[in-house]
């Protein structure tokens, strides 16, 4: 989930239902890095995932 510094317009920015965690925008505020042990070959395994971030 994202959040504005005042508490408002929370939104979802991720639809997994297994472990999604530390999230992190470049220092641009361009791209989006997280996480995650989606599309892992063997249980509790975590990939870094780089993401392009557009509003």
């Amino acid at each position: 989930y994202i959040i504005k510094p005042d508490g408002t317009g929370l939104e979802r920015i991720t639809y997994f239902e297994g472990f999604d965690s530390f999230p992190m925008f470049s220092h641009d505020g361009k791209k989006l890095v997280f996480c995650s042990n989606r599309k892992g070959k063997t249980p509790h395994q975590t990939n870094v995932f780089i993401c392009d971030w557009k509003k």
